[in-house]
């Protein structure tokens, strides 16, 4: 699969071409996003199996939503009804998307706690008992070398399994290829274009820090769809669609 290499440029553009992209019909671009995630909230709610179902739709809602945006940059006629794609073209691999970064996360977490031992435990109770932000910041600040340790590991895993998550909903239903390929390719993908990445992630950080002064959490409502929309825009300039005549690799500088 071609895997385009850009230059540090396109983190900001992924931000200001996905700001055209949901200018286009706002009312979808901002509205499918929150329903998208309001589909997965409600999931996670649910008794038993709420957090298993929650995850097995992740992915499909997410390739829900890369669909509406394919529909608003080639001015298509969209409606919300497109969310539910991904029920419809190659359901099983996006929930096996799904069963991949649950075991993903499990797998970290259970590493964590074999890492941090019992004082690592120890924190993490107190961490979900504090309502007090300075008392979890003072905890984790008082923390000894082993518990920094495995919140290391565990960061760094976590970034790992986002960057190889990222792009493969989309990689799966836009282009049918297996799990384990769009996997490898959305890990190849960011890596490849690790600088542009960077820029992309340091502004998004600035403009999440801007809209969490909004009260009422009304910064979610730019933020969300922004993110996703934005996501979007990065998977079609990193990996180009195989329905369109097969180029060389573009190399940007």
């Amino acid at each position: 699969m071609e895997i385009r290499k850009l230059n540090a440029a396109r983190g900001w553009l992924w931000i200001s071409h996905s700001m055209q992209l949901l200018q286009r019909n706002p009312l979808f671009g901002i509205g499918g996003a929150l329903g998208s995630m309001l589909v997965v909230l409600i999931a996670l709610g649910l008794p038993l199996f709420g957090p298993l179902i929650a995850v097995a739709l992740l992915p499909v809602m997410l390739a829900g939503y890369m669909r509406l945006c394919r529909a608003l940059e080639e001015n298509e006629s969209a409606d919300l009804s497109l969310l539910l794609a991904g029920f419809k073209q190659h359901t099983r691999s996006l929930v096996a998307l799904g069963a991949f970064l649950m075991l993903g996360m499990l797998f970290i977490s259970t590493l964590m706690v074999f890492v941090g031992g019992e004082s690592f435990s120890a924190l993490m109770e107190q961490v979900h008992g504090a309502q007090d932000v300075q008392v979890l910041m003072d905890a984790l600040a008082g923390a000894d070398s082993q518990i920094s340790l495995a919140i290391l590991l565990g960061f760094s895993l976590m970034l790992v399994l986002v960057v190889a998550w990222q792009f493969a909903p989309a990689l799966v239903f836009f282009h049918g290829i297996s799990p384990w390929l769009a996997l490898h390719a959305s890990f190849s993908g960011t890596l490849r274009n690790i600088i542009p990445y960077t820029v992309y992630s340091l502004i998004m950080q600035v403009i999440a820090m801007v809209l969490g002064i909004l009260p009422f959490g009304l910064g979610m409502l730019v933020l969300l769809p922004l993110g996703l929309a934005s996501l979007y825009v990065s998977y079609r300039n990193i990996f180009p669609w195989l329905d369109e005549p097969q180029t060389p690799a573009v190399q940007e500088s």
